[in-house]
């Protein structure tokens, strides 16, 4: 099993990328037109998708997390989503 996070600014498109590109889907994640944040703490998306490594299909687990530098958390927070979503990747996407 493999486990793919996408971890960066607040408001930066981190749901967006994950629903475009690893999902392939018009909607998964929840994303918003407006400054506040949609992702609190880190969500898991609900059902595993297919992948490959070294040939062999392996199962995906894909998971979102809250943006670093959001206006109602302080950098104790962010430290303990960026930590953890580092910790249990196999794949982890660093969104700037």
């Amino acid at each position: 099993m493999g486990v793919i996070s996408v971890v960066g600014m607040y408001r930066t498109g981190k749901s967006f990328l994950l629903n475009k590109v690893i999902l392939n889907r018009k909607e998964g994640f929840q994303v918003g037109p407006t400054v506040n944040p949609c992702t609190k703490g880190i969500w898991i998306w609900g059902e595993v998708i297919q992948g490959q490594k070294d040939g062999q299909s392996i199962n995906i687990v894909v998971i979102d997390t809250e943006g670093i530098g959001a206006l109602d958390e302080d950098s104790n927070h962010d430290t303990k989503i960026f930590s953890l979503a580092v910790l249990l990747s196999s794949l982890f996407l660093y969104n700037r």
